[in-house]
């Protein structure tokens, strides 16, 4: 049995009798066969979460046997067939809180909780008494790893509740598997290009060594899932796409080749969409016709028919579309096979509108390895700009197509040309990351200059129209990014406000009195020879060249000298502004922003009227153009077309397309695209010692094979695996939750309590009560030893199944009958109280703060009020500030600080965390009658500079591992734990076209003095302890309990005062 298009299929071990079990909208997935063979246990969603269902083997109404809305993941059959092995996700552990469970078939009732430990992939023994698991491990589809997130195998014997590690060999060891007679196990075990199939024989006698062997494998690439069957005799798998049987102990692994019957139902390869929205929006410069990009295909269309025209038909996406100036071209950049390039297209009649024609002519531009992007004309029509790679700005000529390169980088650039053609301006990131504004001419005859020069980013630089101004965006006060401005002219940086007046009025006299002076037959030739300028005569327009012929006073003049110095800011309080457009006149500039509280593009206007900005219109957009031939700014407003007056005024051209296109081509290309993100992005050229070329030969014929995009996401995952790399993973789009369910899920309502599991009831004995729970209220407290008698009228014990009573939803009042055990003497007492219920996973946020709590109240009694305890969640800046905070609140009076990094997932914020703690301490100060000490406020953060010793664990990922490797590195303190995941690279995601994103590792971090990459380079604590199943969730905490003894014996007697030597002691000294 197995899962395929989300449905349950069976067939012969050989392949053949292929028939399909299940035909529902929902998910099924992970079928197993009872003992007997006659039934099959699976995970479905079809009632709104993931529960387990029942059917015949041969096929019939499944039956849903858990309701929990936390969820369930089969696992296995108990041996009499009379019960299910399945893991699910409760309230025991504020993190890794899966935990095995039993689930009874013979009638509804409660779950047996196996162990309050961790545990996956677990199997039975032969007659139920001892499950085999797995903790920890790595995503299965990756490739190579080692180290200590590597899943391990342990054994737990149910009777004696006793755990036995098996294999911790520091690569994964996975899908354990009972062999025949319970004499040992097979399971899968990694290396470089996968996993191979392995045997692990338990020793004849105690104490004696187990024997391992290899016993099937691929020369490439893994073997996954792998199931044996109940005698023993045979097992199959999966490597790649396929399946494969193998007679255990004999022979090799045979393919299984399934034939689909002709009625199998599997979705077409005619895909139909109908489209309502545009990925990317040009219009002709006068704003009459539009051309967008949707469903990755090129479209037109005018402004008052809106039926949209098709230009491309291609099995790749399309992007950076734009007219030509002169309108008889139509540019963008196009993906096919793994190759982006820049092409043209045009109407095969010249003669039609764009919106007329039914056939275009499109060819391509450029023809090489490089990925183009971001394509802009110059305003004389004559240069070509766009982004080459990762971050070259390359110009081409487009009479020669030659190219050249203006700039090299290594991320995005954004751009604009001055309007006389003549320069460039850019940012772009240096070494350190630093983004600033260049400016540079496009015939390469001098060097670049820096515009911004500042420590922080600065983005995003356009021209105003009349060459006189350079704007850009930039983050340069705390966190927030205002506009920031350069007048290009020193003579315009040091023009008045009165020297603006006085030529305005010199102007006007001008224009008055030659108006007036004017003979009415040279008024009368003036008027004719306008009206004659304004035909279109034959129809035929001026070049662009034509157009932008300049005299000297059209061409920018830029005094470089000091340009630096002469920026300057618009500032807008408590606000962040971005994308940057001009009016055509060159005296408004337009930005979007929210300005007290209300979200829109605003303008100021140059030179004095920048402190008041003024709301244009609340509706912002994308490829936003100020056109002056239009009037108007030409944007994508959420997906359509829109023109936006100057007035405000709003006019949006909605479209529909219908498009049909392969199903196959469809997937094969965002694999394509997927493939080609990584190739660009990935921060070590080498690709793991991969031909990335030849792994896009090997997944994208796969990917064509798929049926929808959570089946390409396997393929890519696969894809990235290769690589051996952290920080990887695709999310697919579409294909969202299907259930069967109308309006609402009913979720399992959380009391805020938690229930001894031993109690035989009547009732349920409370064990302990969440602290700021819904039980933990003033008019509803609830205590340990409390008994609930009833829920909701309804007599409950532990025997129960209290989804029976707790299901619904979460917006209603559940009422309790409770017996409170009295004080002393005093006798137990029935109440009835009212709780407001939460959800599981609330209950388990609850749960975090509750071992901080007990942490803490663990460090201060071992330490005897010593040392303080505080734990950084994630390297974020909220969970900074909380770390700020902690520093005095747990620091107060103490010697020393535990500072825990355990389960911490990473982020960005290790150097502000070692600026707290490394800062250098160069003075003493005393006041009058106070004691030695420096001022906090002159302190860059909160700082500690007595002694630390840093927790960690293999989940502390990424930023917490530079933490650690840099407290380590600097003998700032001593590490204790497990060794870090290994996993220390900066990331980011990319869309990919429209089945999903990707997330994009593009810098790798090394490790100062060494040069050794951080990446599968977890750091080495000073000591090492890793806990058994099951002890952290009861408190036990050997890790923590160490670190406090390694802290107390270094801060010994405590920080001693320095001797102080006042001037007018050394007065004292001198005079004598």
């Amino acid at each position: 049995a197995f899962g395929w298009l989300d449905e349950i299929w069976t067939a012969r071990s050989d392949g053949s009798e292929l028939q399909r079990l299940t035909n529902h909208r929902a998910r099924d997935s992970r079928p197993l066969f009872s003992p007997d063979g006659k039934q099959i246990a699976f995970v479905s969603n079809r009632s709104g979460t993931s529960q387990l269902y029942v059917m015949p083997a041969s096929g019939g109404m499944p039956k849903q046997v858990t309701f929990h809305s936390e969820g369930y993941t089969l696992q296995d059959w108990y041996p009499d067939g009379k019960a299910l092995l399945a893991t699910g996700r409760r309230d025991h552990y504020h993190r890794d809180a899966d935990r095995l469970l039993k689930v009874h078939l013979d009638a509804r009732r409660a779950d047996t909780v196996l162990a309050d430990a961790m545990a996956e992939d677990a199997k039975l023994s032969s007659d139920g008494g001892r499950v085999l698991f797995t903790r920890e491990g790595e995503r299965w589809w990756r490739k190579g790893y080692e180290g200590e997130r590597s899943a391990q195998v342990w054994m737990l014997e149910f009777e004696s509740g006793k755990f036995t590690e098996l294999l911790h060999e520091g690569v994964e060891c996975m899908w354990p598997q009972w062999m025949a007679g319970d004499k040992g196990f097979l399971y899968t075990k990694g290396h470089p290009h996968g996993f191979d199939l392995w045997q692990y024989r338990f020793p004849k006698e105690e104490g004696g060594t187990p024997k391992q062997k290899r016993v099937a494998g691929f020369d490439d690439d893994s073997i996954a899932f792998p199931s044996i069957s109940r005698d023993g005799k045979t097992i199959i798998f999966r490597h790649l796409f396929d399946l494969y049987t193998m007679r255990v102990g004999k022979g090799e692994p045979q393919k299984v080749e399934l034939v689909l019957s002709d009625d199998a139902q599997i979705p077409s390869d005619e895909q139909r969409r109908e489209l309502p929205n545009a990925s990317e929006v040009a219009f002709t410069n006068d704003g009459l016709e539009i051309a967008f990009i949707t469903g990755g295909d090129v479209w037109v269309m005018d402004t008052k028919l809106r039926e949209p025209k098709r230009i491309t038909e291609t099995p790749g996406y399309e992007k950076d579309l734009l007219f030509s100036a002169d309108r008889q071209s139509l540019w963008f950049t196009s993906n096919t096979n793994g190759k982006v390039d820049v092409h043209m297209a045009t109407r095969k009649d010249d003669e039609l509108y764009w919106w007329q024609c039914d056939e275009f002519n499109v060819e391509p531009v450029t023809d090489d390895a490089h990925v183009e992007s971001n394509l802009s004309f110059t305003p004389d029509g004559e240069h070509l700009v766009f982004q080459q790679g990762r971050g070259d700005l390359v110009v081409m000529d487009l009479e020669s197509k030659t190219k050249r390169e203006i700039a090299s980088g290594f991320s995005g650039i954004s751009y604009d040309v001055s309007p006389d053609s003549r320069w460039i301006t850019y940012s772009q990131q240096d070494d350190d990351f630093n983004s600033e504004i260049w400016i540079t001419d496009i015939a390469g005859e001098r060097k670049p200059v820096n515009v911004s020069r500042h420590p922080d980013n600065d983005y995003s630089p356009r021209f105003s129209p009349d060459g006189k101004i350079l704007a850009f965006t930039g983050r340069r006060m705390d966190e927030e990014v205002d506009i920031y401005y350069v007048y290009l002219s020193e003579a315009d940086d040091q023009e008045t406000s009165r020297d603006r007046r006085v030529e305005e009025a010199l102007e006007l006299m001008k224009k008055k009195r030659k108006s007036a002076a004017k003979k009415p037959k040279e008024a009368d030739a003036d008027s004719k020879e306008s009206s004659a300028s304004t035909k279109e005569g034959d129809g035929k327009k001026e070049s662009s060249k034509d157009q932008a012929k300049e005299t000297s006073e059209d061409l920018v003049k830029i005094d470089f000298e000091n340009i630096h110095e002469r920026v300057k800011r618009i500032f807008v309080p408590n606000s962040f502004e971005s994308g940057l457009l001009f009016s055509p006149d060159g005296k408004k500039l337009a930005f979007s922003a929210s300005i007290d509280g209300k979200r829109g593009w605003y303008t100021v206007t140059f030179p004095d009227e920048l402190r008041s900005p003024k709301l244009l219109t609340s509706s912002t957009g994308s490829n936003a153009v100020w056109s002056k031939e239009a009037g108007a700014i030409l944007m994508n407003r959420g997906g359509t077309p829109t023109r936006l007056e100057t007035s405000g005024k709003l006019e949006s051209y909605s479209f529909e397309v219908a498009q049909s296109q392969s199903r196959s081509e469809w997937l094969r290309t965002g694999f394509e695209e997927a493939w080609l993100v990584m190739r660009e992005v990935w921060y070590d050229p080498r690709y793991a010692n991969k031909n990335w070329d030849e792994i896009r030969r090997k997944y994208s014929g796969a990917a064509a094979m798929m049926h929808d995009t959570a089946g390409l996401a396997k393929v890519v995952e696969l894809m990235l695996g290769e690589l051996n790399g952290s920080h990887l993973g695709f999310y697919p789009s579409g294909g969202g939750f299907r259930s069967n369910v109308e309006g609402w899920t009913d979720v399992t309502a959380h009391l805020g309590v938690r229930f001894n599991e031993d109690f035989n009831g009547p009732g349920l004995l409370v064990r302990d009560v969440i602290p700021n729970g819904p039980a933990d209220k003033a008019n509803a407290a609830l205590s340990a030893g409390d008994v609930i008698l009833q829920i909701d009228s309804t007599p409950v014990d532990p025997a129960m199944d209290l989804t029976e009573v707790l299901n619904g939803r979460l917006d209603r009042e559940i009422e309790l009958t409770v017996k409170t055990t009295g004080d002393d003497d005093a006798e137990d007492e029935e109440k009835t109280i009212a709780i407001r219920p939460i959800s599981y996973s609330a209950a388990r946020g609850l749960l975090y703060p509750k071992w901080i709590d007990d942490n803490r109240d663990a460090v201060d009694k071992l330490s005897k009020g010593k040392l303080g305890y505080l734990h950084i969640r994630a390297m974020s800046m909220s969970s900074f500030y909380d770390f700020e905070r902690e520093l005095y609140n747990v620091g107060y009076g103490r010697e020393g600080i535990v500072i825990d990094v355990r389960d911490n997932g990473g982020g960005s914020t290790t150097d502000r965390l070692l600026t707290s703690l490394t800062q250098p301490r160069h003075a003493i100060t005393v006041p009058r009658g106070g004691g030695q000490g420096y001022p906090h406020d002159r302190s860059v953060y909160a700082y500690w500079n007595k002694p630390i010793i840093v927790l960690c664990n293999q989940n502390s990922y990424s930023n917490a591992e530079i933490f650690s490797h840099a407290i380590k590195g600097l003998g700032r303190g001593k590490v204790v734990g497990v060794r870090t995941a290994g996993g220390v690279v900066s990331t980011g995601s990319a869309t990919v076209i429209d089945v999903g994103r990707i997330r994009v590792p593009f810098r790798g971090w090394f490790v100062l003095g060494t040069g050794e990459d951080m990446e599968r380079n977890g750091c080495e604590p000073n000591v090492t302890i890793w806990p058994e199943p099951g002890e952290l969730p009861q408190g036990i905490d050997r890790q923590l309990e160490k670190a406090v003894q390694m802290l107390v014996d270094e801060v010994g007697a405590g920080r001693r005062d320095a001797d102080l030597i006042y001037a007018s002691e050394r007065d004292m000294s001198t005079d004598e």
